[in-house]
């Protein structure tokens, strides 16, 4: 009788990847880090409180412990710092939300995935009208705090002239956080968030709620198909946005560089093919984003700065985005 000549373990952890992370997700949303978080736990006092089966609480806690986000002593189970950082509620810095959103992306491609392959189905359209939910709004803000919004906004205060700029643009700004913390930050600026119709209603009730409408308007523009106003703004910002333009990248930077006085700076926060996510991350990055119906999620300095040049910005400034390095900020000045 033959044998196998290789482990078949590394295909087989693939398979139990997935209920990991359903682990994790259910762990959020019955409690348990929340639990957890207050005090240590052993598994069947927890399950009573929390109305689970205790030999299966056992199980999931032993998971999460597996994982690195419990420890066990003496059968009672602690977070990790890591866990309560992004998985407890009261964390300023709390993922819960964008796993979700995550998982909602990741479950829609799966569910189609060889139909899309085969370019018999078509996501873009759900994707699009997926960013004016409001969990999902909140999803894209939780991971947004992750250091790309911090950096970002760093950036943009540290160039010349910025306290003399007086207009913005957010271009696909979503939650509108990003521009909100350069009104704080410039107390003479206003903000022009640009959005898909709905998401932009959307933006027009948190923009209410923060208390910055005076200074902060949302307005449906799809730069796909329109534009914006020639010589006007100050500061255009894009973050995330610039891998839904990456198959007419020059035509929609030159669009940027008109809109823009003289000597005005536009910024792109984005995903960068150098950044430091592991490969199995990028590669299925990249696959989620073409089967929803983009080119690519990632954009090289390289290929930016001759884009940028070709539509004539010129003193270009870079800085990091994010923790674990999964992003580039770059700023570029119109001539």
């Amino acid at each position: 009788m033959q044998k196998p000549q290789y482990d078949f373990t590394p295909l087989f952890s693939m398979v139990m990847e997935s209920i990991t992370f359903t682990a994790v997700l259910n762990g959020l949303r019955l409690g348990v880090f929340e639990a957890v978080a207050k005090s240590p736990r052993q598994a069947s006092p927890l399950a009573e409180e929390l109305g689970l089966q205790p030999q299966a609480l056992q199980s999931l806690l032993e998971l999460l412990a597996a994982n690195g986000l419990l420890t066990e002593d003496a059968g009672e189970f602690s977070i990790t710092p890591l866990a309560q950082e992004f998985l407890v509620a009261s964390s300023p810095f709390f993922q819960g939300q964008f796993l979700e959103l995550h998982n909602m992306f990741n479950v829609f491609i799966e569910s189609d995935m060889a139909a899309l392959l085969r370019g018999d189905a078509s996501k873009r359209q759900v994707t699009d009208d997926s960013w004016s939910d409001h969990d999902n709004m909140r999803g894209t803000m939780q991971h947004a705090l992750l250091g790309e919004l911090q950096d970002t906004v760093a950036l943009i205060m540290d160039l010349p002239g910025f306290s003399g700029m007086r207009v913005m643009c957010d271009v696909g700004g979503n939650h509108g956080e990003f521009s909100m913390a350069l009104l704080e930050a410039n107390p003479d600026l206003r903000a022009e968030l640009m959005d898909l119709p709905r998401v932009a209603e959307v933006a027009t009730e948190r923009i209410a709620e923060r208390g910055f409408s005076d200074r902060m308007t949302a307005h449906a523009c799809d730069l796909r198909t329109e534009t914006l106003p020639v010589d006007h703004y100050d500061l255009v910002l894009a973050s995330h946005i610039l891998y839904g333009f990456t198959d007419q990248l020059e035509s929609f930077l030159g669009v940027i560089h008109d809109s823009l006085r003289s000597g005005g700076w536009f910024v792109a926060q984005h995903m960068d093919p150098a950044s430091g996510l592991p490969g199995t991350v990028k590669a299925s990055i990249n696959l989620i984003t073409r089967l929803a119906g983009y080119k690519a999620h990632f954009i090289g300095q390289e290929q930016l700065e001759k884009a940028l040049q070709s539509a004539g910005f010129g003193e270009f400034r870079t800085g990091p985005a994010g923790v674990g390095e999964s992003g580039l900020v770059m700023a570029a000045r119109k001539k």
